[in-house]
């Protein structure tokens, strides 16, 4: 059976039309009045953390690991996650501000962000899981916290504010939206 040669469409335009109805943003949805505040917790995540990297990477190894062999590779680790970070942080500023991919880069942001938590749980972190302490069990639940917000942004991307209200972080109490 050749179906390069038949001319008939698989999907009439009515059915295709029937199919997608649903997808996309929809104007008649509200906007989100908290994306500029998880926004902005994010950022303020990512921006300590990333310079806390930079400046304190070898405090950081050392709190981290006692075996001076993985010191050295550790402290490069997070180095380079520190720099890492920060290039997140600029693509993620951007594709906000200015409307590009904002639901798929948040997306790949949220699937790296699951990613790097369970590798380092493997290979950053097991001396400090076998001896934690309450400001190793902080940023445990600062990371997780900041995934959740980061899967709700996700989840809600197609309910972004006007590019002009995206900075403003008291949109919740703004009237007429």
């Amino acid at each position: 059976m050749n179906h390069q040669n038949d001319p008939k469409p698989l999907v009439s335009a009515a059915e295709l039309e029937a199919l997608i109805q649903g997808w996309g943003a929809s104007p008649h949805k509200s906007v989100d009045r908290f994306f500029p505040l998880r926004f902005w917790y994010i950022f303020t995540v990512i921006l300590v953390a990333a310079v806390w990297l930079l400046f304190n990477t070898q405090a950081i190894a050392q709190s981290l690991t006692e075996d001076p062999e993985n010191l050295i590779r550790l402290q490069n680790f997070l180095y380079f996650r520190g720099w890492f970070l920060l290039i997140v942080l600029a693509v993620g500023c951007y594709s906000y501000f200015r409307s590009w991919y904002t639901a798929l880069v948040f997306c790949a942001f949220l699937l790296m962000g699951l990613t790097n938590l369970v590798f380092d749980l493997f290979t950053v972190y097991p001396e400090r899981l076998a001896n934690p302490n309450p400001r190793f069990t902080l940023l445990l639940l600062i990371r997780m916290s900041s995934l959740w917000v980061l899967y709700l942004t996700v989840k809600n991307s197609s309910r972004l504010p006007d590019a002009k209200d995206r900075a403003n972080l008291l949109l919740p109490f703004k009237k007429n939206l």
